[in-house]
């Protein structure tokens, strides 16, 4: 395991926010990325599921990465909050500095 997949979600959460890009590797990470860009447009969790027709419980199981949904659900959360999908090449594991 390497020193992203260590982080806990709430160090992992505020890492992210200012970063330009969010690294995801493991479901955990997606909801913590999840979770900041609708905390940060201070969008509650029943107002996006409103916004795309996602349950409540559905976006809490997501941002908490108990659940796996599918790639669109995912892309139309995070197209509601204002993001998007893209794919890089993955950089190496490093320990903080």
């Amino acid at each position: 395991m390497g020193y992203i997949d260590s982080v806990s979600p709430i160090d992992y959460q505020s890492v992210m926010m200012n970063a330009l890009a969010h690294p995801i590797r493991s479901l955990r990470q997606a909801g913590a990325v999840l979770r900041a860009r609708r905390s940060e447009r201070q969008i509650s969790q029943k107002q996006l599921g409103e916004m795309t027709g996602t349950a409540q419980s559905t976006i809490s199981d997501i941002e908490n990465g108990v659940v796996s949904v599918s790639l669109d659900v995912y892309l139309r959360l995070l197209e509601a909050l204002g993001a998007e999908l893209s794919v890089t090449d993955r950089l190496v594991d490093r320990e903080p500095t």
